[in-house]
């Protein structure tokens, strides 16, 4: 009871970086729910952004190109590849599209036209303005091949007045149901960092506090063991992780709108998996290091670190294949990696279950090696040390 007296007292006096990062968690949070949100099953498709480079100028490039300005929403920009990737990536346009100087020439020919176009990888927009572009193209061979007598001008014009129909796209639940679980599984990914960070400060706060060398001289002097104060120590750290874990919980779910379905209870779960890693690790470095400075040096360097390079800030579609793959050699990685599956899973069969137990299995083993050698690097203080066998 001294000793939770002791750690609560400590918490009290420090409560600076759980606030911190409980902030940083509510606004990455309150973000990714408000760029996301679905309000109703029935989605209208707003006007897509795009930019276009028209190389070629003749009369059908022409076309297409006014064509595309009635239906889309068309923005300037720098042709430059620099400027494009960060107009894309920053979500300034949706679609880039490049029409070739041998735009006409192919037209004239019944050939399709080589059409470059750049969008995010896995976009739903390209395969919207596509399918536009194309209905467009069909539609102009169309008329070209059933009216040979009439000008570029003539084909153009019949095209537009028959694409240019407005109508609705409805999607089914799914779609809602999707869109809805990935904003979630972006809003639980956070607490990769956030919650991570917070149980790591919160530990070594009071492990690092306790191993003072006078405070240490004046433990010792007390009736309770080493051995029964440091796993009494152990005992009070994981009941403050488990608030802690429960108050980022909450507030993920609060923001997420997550029921307590089978979405929330997979991602509670892998939660609860990365507060046993956060745990462990915690417990692990609070017994090499001596000093409160490393405490902010771990957190960004290998916490915030890990964050990025394991596709929770940055999309791991943009990074490159080596980050990943030394990403895969922290519990980040896999952690955000279950939350992504979860987020886009609509039926959970034996593909999900196969690959979410994996993931989790991969955590578990970091939380188990974080423990052991948390165990081997305070054996010498007679705590968490674990017995197999009776000795004679």
């Amino acid at each position: 009871m001294s000793v939770f007296k002791a750690s609560f007292n400590i918490l009290k006096r420090n409560l600076n970086p759980f606030i911190l990062t409980l902030a940083i968690s509510i606004g990455i949070s309150f973000a990714y729910s408000t760029s996301s949100s679905t309000p109703s099953e029935n989605v209208e498709l707003d006007k897509m952004t795009i930019a276009i480079f028209n190389e070629d100028k003749g009369s059908d490039s022409q076309g297409l190109t006014k064509y595309l300005k009635k239906t889309m929403h068309v923005v300037p920009l720098k042709k430059q590849q620099a400027a494009i990737d960060d107009a894309i990536f920053f979500e300034k346009v949706d679609y880039v599209l490049t029409i070739p100087k041998n735009f006409s020439e192919m037209i004239e020919q019944n050939k399709q036209p080589d059409l470059t176009t750049q969008t995010k990888p896995n976009s739903f927009n390209k395969a919207y303005v596509d399918s536009i572009i194309n209905t467009y193209l069909t539609t102009f061979q169309f008329y070209r091949e059933a009216f040979p007598e009439k000008s570029s001008q003539e084909i153009v014009q019949l095209t537009t007045d028959n694409v240019k129909t407005k109508g609705k796209i409805k999607f089914d639940s799914s779609f809602a149901l999707i869109k809805a679980n990935r904003s979630a599984g972006k809003v639980f990914s956070v607490l990769a960092y956030t919650m991570f960070a917070s149980i790591f400060s919160l530990i070594t706060l009071i492990n690092l506090s306790f191993n003072k060398p006078e405070i240490k001289r004046r433990n010792s002097c007390s009736p309770i063991s080493n051995r029964k104060f440091s796993r009494q120590q152990f005992l009070v750290g994981f009941l403050f992780s488990i608030v802690v874990w429960g108050v980022f919980v909450s507030f993920a779910k609060l923001f997420s709108n997550i029921r307590f379905d089978q979405h929330g209870i997979y991602f509670i779960l892998n939660t609860f998996l990365l507060l046993l890693v956060a745990l462990s690790f915690s417990v692990f470095i609070s017994g090499l290091i001596s000093n409160m400075d490393m405490v902010s040096g771990i957190n960004n360097v290998f916490i915030l670190g890990s964050a990025f390079i394991s596709g929770i800030f940055v999309p791991t579609e943009i990074l490159p294949d080596i980050v990943t793959k030394v990403a895969a050699f922290t519990p980040s990685y896999w952690y955000a990696k279950n939350c992504s599956l979860i987020g886009k899973t609509v039926h959970f069969d034996a593909n999900f279950s196969a690959d979410f137990q994996f993931n989790a299995l991969i955590l578990l083993v970091f939380a188990l090696l974080f423990f052991l050698l948390a165990m081997v690097t305070r054996r010498d203080r007679g705590g968490l040390k674990i017995s197999f066998a009776k000795t004679a």
